[in-house]
This record gives structure tokens, sequence and C-alpha cells, in this order.
């Protein structure tokens, strides 16, 4: 902590002296300053608002996501595995949107609500009457209950009370009956401060300490500092919260884990935490709820039935008093969705293999009885409608098997159904819900008996989206619908109860996302929203897919060439440019139809300055598991297979190719500029350079820096610095608080190549981050690379306009014979 707080206060000073040496020898570096006009461009987020369909189809609300790069300031905290954003105690991975429009989907109307205040949007909620849209406004201070109605089109927050979503995901739901909400809200309301908050002007001295940690927090252990905080956060006050009058408190504060209101709003199922197992617990015992004792209360919390209260919650004299008893689990806590207010759980003997299911009943004073009998381990139940339910068992750790069931008779002709047991791989299946007539969701039912589902099939390569039918009594599918080329068309939403009129989001390779409502009954197909092409000048630029065999292993890019390229004309510069490696869980749509998306932080709006560029997209970079001589090996070889690719092809002039990337990928682009003689500079932003400085990178304690010194050295590229004998453009953010990636890195590293006497430029951005968020900075980046690049490539190859015929055309015509005049005969 020393050291790191250390860094902090070098680097203020010297980010300060570098800024004043820019000022004194380059006059151009003060203020900020604009790309071209169409590299600008790049900093518009191709961003597809996401739509949520009201219960009865008649509205579909509009969702402005948030661009993850705009909060990369923001500061998470962890305690048991929950990431949350202490100020405002939500989670950190839930989906934010920074606006809200409505669109009426058969007339076209659209209602913009005015009267947001400036924050995150989260967890907008349609009530089952389709009125009102229920959402958090969550500000730098907390999160706030807020509703749209949509008939008076008026907005107005609920409750002055922050809501507290600490230990639930979504810490509200609607009453079914649409009278109001139930909400969790915060017990100890805990004050931040604003990160914009304005330095006060007199100087002050700069206190920085460091003290051992007396509660040493093993990997497994919950120690007693985490456990206070815990509790500060975890305790909450339930309150239900009518659209009209006052909201009312529901019991008595606790440390609530879930809860959920019956169907017809008279009674709430709630979890609450034994906060007395709080040391034993783990981050799998908070998500299995292995220690919340459920209740069922009353809507003034007044408990009316204990459910469940786990073996280990008991006292000691409890468990003496009962020495033989066998120990019962109960699990997967649920309201029929097609009764007032009527539980079902599941129940099992420790060590049995099989479960039974229960349920109870308002008002919850007879015994529970046996609702059905099942093999194995119940996963969850569907409810759908009087006919047809769904009980979902668990095969193994990753497999689910599904039976159809009619909730009114539970344990007679139980038919196991096909709905996911066929899909192939890389094929997604989801089912369709909809609301009840009690305003619940369920599943969407045709006839007692048929199901609907959306998905796509990956075919050669690419999905196709679809929409089927499925005859549960058959075990059949149907085809409904599916997208045809040249456009990319998915299922958003099903309107009407037969299946034949939905919601579908349709793209294509050149035309961005918009909503379409489509009515297979009439064969018609209505436009909902019409969003513009957010970079017009790439409309006609030259895209294509290319692949590198190196040592067995195919790296993949985009490469772009500018329209002016003719091979005839000479070879033009070109810019590689290293992006981070996708995670390989995280799957994505692919197809030639999908809309051709760009951003300012790769390499394709350079392309507008006459170059070619080929973005990488799964180069290896520097990890615990990929690091050392294999490492350096990889990128040598790929970059020389690149580099000579692109020369043999007649594109790229061998001595004008440029490498950048950011974070870890700026780290290989200085490796690479050690390493070989390829490229004639670089472009590295927000690296990580000394490894020294990130004591911690490999891991803990015999991966640290103090147990494994030289893996640190010989993996930190500023030891390299005097083999880079091509010059280099470092860009950081000046907030930069990445594990690995302070500032500092790059002021050590430009420090080092200054003293070195290398071609070097450091620039620094003051308000971003490890991501850049703000306009300016992310132009005023944009700007430093387009200049950097015209320093090294210019002069470009000239395209020859003329109108006179090229040497290889031109060809003698055959001179003119003469005329020979003979005498005639005749005199």
């Amino acid at each position: 902590m020393i050291n790191s707080s250390g860094s902090s206060l070098f680097a203020a000073t010297f980010c300060v002296c570098v800024l004043l040496m820019f000022q004194c020898f380059d006059a151009q570096a003060s203020g900020y300053k604009q790309p071209s006009e169409s590299i600008a461009e790049f900093v518009n987020v191709y961003d597809v608002p996401d739509a949520l369909v009201s219960p009865k189809g008649r509205w579909m609300a509009l969702l402005d996501n948030k661009d993850a790069a705009q909060f990369g300031a923001v500061q998470n905290q962890h305690l048991l595995g929950i990431d949350f954003i202490p100020a405002s105690s939500m989670h950190a991975d839930i989906p934010r949107y920074l606006g809200l429009t409505f669109k009426h989907i058969d007339t076209g109307a659209v209602i913009r609500p005015s009267a947001i205040p400036e924050g995150n949007i989260l967890h907008p909620s349609w009530s089952a009457n389709g009125r009102y849209l229920a959402f958090v406004l969550e500000t730098e201070q907390a999160a706030h209950l807020w509703v749209y109605d949509i008939k008076q089109k008026k907005t107005r927050i609920l409750s002055q009370f922050p809501l507290n979503g600490f230990t639930m995901n979504k810490p509200f739901e609607w009453l079914a009956d649409s009278s109001g909400l139930i909400a969790n809200f915060q017990v100890n309301k805990r004050f931040t401060t604003s990160p914009r908050q304005t330095q006060n002007s007199k100087q002050q001295p700069l206190v920085v300490s460091a003290s051992a940690n007396l509660n040493r927090v093993t990997g497994s252990e919950f120690g007693p500092v985490q456990q206070d905080e815990f509790k500060a956060f975890a305790l909450g006050q339930l309150y239900k919260v009518p659209l009209q009058g006052r909201a009312n408190a529901i019991g008595e504060p606790a440390y609530f884990s879930d809860f959920s209101a019956s169907p017809d709003a008279t009674n709430l199922l709630v979890a609450m935490i034994d906060i007395a197992q709080l040391p034993n617990m783990n981050n799998a015992a908070l998500t299995r709820q292995k220690y919340s004792v459920w209740q069922i209360w009353g809507m003034r919390g007044v408990p009316l039935y204990e459910v469940y209260r786990p073996q280990e919650t008991l006292n000691i004299a409890d468990v003496l008093s009962k020495p033989f008893s066998q120990s019962i689990i109960k699990r997967v806590f649920q309201w029929r969705a097609d009764k007032g207010a009527t539980l079902v759980w599941a129940e099992s003997s420790d060590g049995d293999d099989s479960e039974s299911l229960y349920s109870i009943s308002a008002p919850f004073k007879r015994a529970p009885r046996l609702y059905a009998e099942t093999e194995g381990r119940v996963s969850h139940i569907l409810w759908g409608d009087s006919q047809l339910a769904i009980l979902a068992m668990r095969e193994d750790a990753d497999t689910l098997s599904y039976h159809a069931f009619s909730p009114l008779t539970p344990d007679r002709k139980r038919v196991k159904l096909s709905l996911f047991n066929d899909l192939p791989h890389d094929s997604t299946r989801e089912l369709i819900f909809t609301k009840n007539d009690m305003g619940v969701d369920v599943l969407k039912v045709a006839g007692g008996r048929y199901l609907f589902l959306k998905g796509s099939n990956r075919e050669n390569g690419g999905d196709i989206p679809y929409l089927s039918r499925f005859d549960t009594r058959g075990n059949l599918f149907t085809s409904i619908w599916q997208s045809s080329a040249p456009y990319f068309e998915q299922v958003v939403d099903v309107i009407s109860d037969d299946g034949m009129r939905f919601v579908t989001q349709k793209q294509s390779k050149n035309n961005p996302a918009n909503y379409f409502s489509r009515n297979l009954t009439f064969d018609t197909v209505e436009q909902l929203t019409k969003n513009s092409h957010p970079y017009p000048s790439m409309q006609n630029i030259s895209k294509e897919q290319m692949s590198f065999n190196v040592g067995g292993r195919v790296i993949e890019g985009d490469f772009y060439l500018p329209n002016s390229f003719n091979p005839s004309n000479g070879r033009i510069p070109v810019l590689v440019w290293l992006n981070a490696q996708q995670p390989q869980s995280d799957r994505k749509m692919k197809s030639p139809f999908l809309f051709t998306e760009f951003n300012a932080f790769d390499g394709a709006a350079f392309v507008h300055d006459g170059y070619a560029v080929l973005n990488i997209n799964n180069l290896d970079l520097l990890s615990q598991q990929v690091h050392g001589e294999a490492l350096t090996a990889h990128l040598r070889d790929s970059a020389q297979t690149i580099v000579s690719t692109l020369v043999a092809q007649g594109i790229a002039d061998k001595d004008k190719i440029a490498i950048g990337g950011h974070g870890l990928a700026a780290t290989n682009v200085v490796k690479l500029l050690a390493e070989t003689d390829l490229f004639v500079t670089g472009i590295a932003r927000s690296g990580t350079y000394n490894l020294t400085l990130t004591p911690f990178f490999f891991g803990e304690r015999e991966h640290s820096l103090w147990s494994s010194q030289s893996q640190y050295v010989d993996n930190s590229v500023v030891f390299q610095a005097n083999e880079v004998t091509a010059s280099l453009l470092l860009i950081h953010g000046y907030q930069d608080r990445e594990k690995g990636s302070y500032p500092v890195q790059s002021e050590r590293l430009f420090s080092a190549m200054n003293d070195l006497g290398k071609s070097v430029r450091l620039v620094v951005l003051p308000q971003s981050g490890h991501l850049y968020s703000e306009q300016d900075e992310v132009l005023h980046m944009l700007y430093e690379q387009s200049q950097w690049l015209k320093l090294h490539f210019e002069p470009l190859p000239e395209v020859e306009v003329s109108d006179s015929i090229p040497q290889l055309l031109r060809f003698e015509l055959p001179a003119p014979q003469k005329t020979v005049t003979y005498p005639s005969p005749w005199g």
C-alpha cells in the first residue's frame, strides 16, 4: 500500500512536469484538438436501444444503453462474491440505461419523458396492466424507485428512501394486481463524496499512510471487518409502496436475501440471512441461500408460517433434543401462478436422491400437503395455464430435463419433453413468457398444449434466428418464421396469443438495427424505429476477414482498405492494431448480415487517412498462463507472418507499417518493437510495462514479486527499452486505477526511453480512467494518433490522374500507304 500510494504521489508530480514540458517545447500541445470529421465520427457509439414490450403488446419501452467505458471510473466493491457499487448498493453487473422513450406499436406514437433526473436507469419493469413502467434511478449518492404513468404521461418518485439492492439482484417487484410494489430500502444510509468534487484551493499537507492488516483474510475466510461491513450493507426494510397513498413498512428490518409477493397480493414469501452464521459463510453459501430462513408474512409483516429453517441455524439445545432426527432439506420455494396464495417447494431428507413437492395455502394454518412425487432433484417449476406447467429436473451439474404436467393433477401423465435435448452446438433456444389473468409471469401457452420458443440455429458458421411452436403432447417443433438473407432479424417478443404477430429487431451489413412489427396472418411488416447510420463515411469502405496460420494456430482479423487503393499506384502504409482477446465463454452472434460496428479505440478510423488497417482480434496477452519466452515467440512469429503476408500481397509498404494496442495489448506493442524491426513506429495506450510496480500481477503469495522476482523482471518490457529502435507514442488516462496499469507505467517507460535518447511522446488525459470516457479526450486521442501516423507515413503514394495512355498500352498505328497512280490503258 505504501508503494502504490507513493507511486500515485509521484505520478501527480511527474504528470505536472510532463505537461509543463509539453507546453514549453510544443506550442501545439495545449488544449484539446480534434481529428478530421470522418475520423471524429468514430466517437459515435453504435448503440441500439433495448426494447421492452408491455404485457398488452401496445407499447414498447426503448432503453438507451449506457456505454461501459463511461463508468470506468466507478469504484466497485466486492463482498462474499457480490460485486456492487457502495454509493447506490446496486450490483455492478446490472444493465444500465441513459434514456427512456416509449413507442406505440400500432400507431407509431412516440412519448419522450422529460421529467426524469440525470442518472442511470436500472431494472425497468412493466406493471401487469401495461400502464406503468417502474425503474430504479441510480445517482452518485443513492438509488430510488420511480414510476412512469403512460396514460397521464407523468414521471414521479415513489419514495424518498434509498433502495437496498446489495443482497438481491432486483430490490423491488410489482404486485400482480398493478396496485403498487414491494421494495427493499436501506436502513444504514451511506454518504459518499462525489468523484467530481472541487478540491479546496487552499494548500494542505498530503498525508499517505498504510497499516498492517490486523484481520488477515485468506482466500476462503470471511473476517470480522468484512462481516461488519456486510451487515451494514445488507440490513434492509421492506415496504409496500402503493401507487396511490403512502408507503407502509412491512415488519421489522432484517437481512433480506429474497422476497416475492403472492399472486393475490395478500402475502409475502421472505428469505432472511441468519446473521449469526456469517463467520461460516462463503460465496457459494450465499448464492445457494444455505443460511437463509424462509417465512410467509402478511402484508403488515406478521409471520404466518415458517417454511424452512436450515439445520445449521438451530441452536445446540434444539439439535440435542432430537439427536436421531434426520435433517430435512427444503428448496425451490415458488408461489403457484394459478392460485391466489399457494406456496410450493421441494423437500427431501439429507442424503436422499429423490424429492417430493409440498404445498401450503392461505391462511397457512393447516399442515403442508404432498403435491407430487419426483425422481431426482428439482431445479424449478415453469408455470403456464391451468392445464400445463413444466417441471425442470436436475440430471447433473450441467443438464436439466423438462417434464410437462397439469397443475391440477401433477402426478398424472407427466410427459418428458425434448425442449432442449436436441439443441445443436452453438445454437440457442428460449421459451416465450407472458402474464396471465392474475398478472403473474407465466409461459405463453396456446390451446393448453403449445409453447412458443425463439432462438437461433448456427448453419455454415452463421446464426439464423427463428420463431417456433412446440407441441408438448407430441414433442414436436413446428417452424413459424425464420430470418432470411440479406438480413439478420431476431424475435424480441410475441404479441398475439397464436404467435403470428411479434416484434423483431432487424439489421443488415450496411443498415443499423431497427425494430419492426410482423403480422404473419396478413403478411405485413411495419417499421417501428428509424435509427440512422452512425458512421456515414464508412459505408463504402472495403472490409474483409483475414486469417493467418501461425504454428498451427489461426490468427484472425478485420482488414480495411481505403477507397483510393489501387495496386497499380503502389503500396500503402498499414496500421496493425492489436485488440484485447475476448473471453472464450462469451458467445456472440455470427452472421454475414450483421451491421458492421466500429469504435474509436481500435485502428479502423485511420483508413480515412489513406492507410490500410488490420484489427487483430485473438493474439495472446500477458497472463499467468501465457508469459515469458512462449509469449515472446508467439508474438514474434505472428508479427512476422502478418507483415510478410501483407507485403507479399502487394498491399503494405514494408517501411511504413505501424502497430498499436490498448491495455495488455499495448504491452505486446512495446514487446514487438523491442523484439523485431518490422514496424516503423508504435502506439501504446494504458499499458503495463513494469511488472515490479504491480507485485501481485501473477497471483498471490507464491506468485508474487517477492517470491518470483525473475518472472516479473523478465516480463517487464521497460527492461527492453534500450532495444527499441522505432519511435513510440504513449497515451494514458491519469485516473486509471486498473490493476497493473496506473499512469506511472507510461511515465516510467517514457522516462526510460527519453533518457536513452529514443523518439517517444507521452500524452496524459487528465479526466480519463483505463477506458477513456470523456468525448473531448477521446477526440484528442484520435487526433494525437492521426498526427503521429502522418509523421511516419507521409508522403503517401500519389494517385496519378492523367488522360494520357499508359506506356504499356501504347502502340504505333501502321503508316498510311502511298497511293500509286497507274496510267490508263485508254490513254
